[in-house]
């Protein structure tokens, strides 16, 4: 009888949360109606925003995944003193507002910034540019790559790596050939989490890069320039093409666990 009270509370609560989520969805596809919505998705310019958007999520977090998913091994392999203040360096873009996050972006990135400056020179510009929307991604993105990435490799047993190593693999092998292939999950969920938060910003993309646009900036800018109608119809578009994408990219996660098992 507790079992069954236990398993209702939990269904109760799960439908509530469902709920929370798929009720505005339905509302928004309501209001917006199939028929412009397929207007809107086949439009070319709308297209072209959402290519530009998704391309520059995916240049980011190819980026990132060279840079966090070694950041993410050694916060997961190493104790060293100030671990906990490079956490907290690490989590920091997920606790400041986007626009605040977008004012960092610009002051590090713009033509007399500290990055800017030198990237200048040999003809790289962020402001107003592709470059800058990369940039502005990234910096929110990091954390998820980091964070997830270091989440898997704390689940592998380290006694696996040191077999490996004690039958004379190096380092680089081991971490190829044992970590990284039984973090394969982890790893592809980080990047998920990581693209889909950069397509997703608006904040601190639109302070260092209005134009050209992304998709969330072309979304915005109908709200504003043609109502309530345009936007919900750019809105009910971009999300059919992430929900597409989100299915195909579960359905390779869930081939990824059945391959490491």
């Amino acid at each position: 009888m507790k079992k069954h009270f236990f398993y209702l509370v939990f269904f109760f609560l799960s439908l509530m949360m469902l709920i929370f989520i798929v009720v505005p969805i339905i509302v928004l596809y309501v209001y917006a109606k199939p028929e412009t919505i397929f207007t809107t998705l086949f439009n070319v310019d709308f297209f072209s925003i959402v290519y530009r958007t998704f391309m520059a999520g995916i240049i980011a977090t190819l980026v990132l995944a060279g840079l966090g998913i070694p950041l993410g091994y050694l916060m997961a392999r190493v104790d060293f003193r100030g671990k906990s203040v490079l956490q907290g360096v690490i989590d920091l873009p997920l606790v400041i507002p986007d626009t605040v996050a977008g004012i960092i972006v610009f002051l590090s990135f713009y033509r007399g910034g500290v990055f800017g400056q030198p990237l200048s020179t040999i003809g790289l510009e962020f402001v107003d540019a592709f470059p800058g929307i990369v940039v502005a991604m990234m910096f929110v993105g990091a954390p998820f790559v980091v964070n997830t990435s270091k989440a898997g490799f704390l689940a592998i047993d380290p006694k696996l790596e040191r077999v490996a190593m004690s039958l004379g693999a190096s380092r680089f092998k081991t971490f190829f050939s044992i970590s990284l292939p039984l973090n394969a999950e982890s790893i592809w969920n980080a990047l998920i989490i990581t693209w889909s938060k950069g397509v997703a910003g608006f904040g601190s993309i639109i302070i260092i890069a209005y134009f050209p646009e992304v998709a969330p900036t072309y979304i915005y800018n109908s709200f504003l320039l043609f109502g309530l109608s345009a936007g919900s119809a750019a809105a009910g578009a971009y999300l059919l093409l992430t929900l597409i994408i989100f299915v195909i990219s579960r359905y390779i996660a869930n081939q990824l666990t059945r391959w490491t098992k």
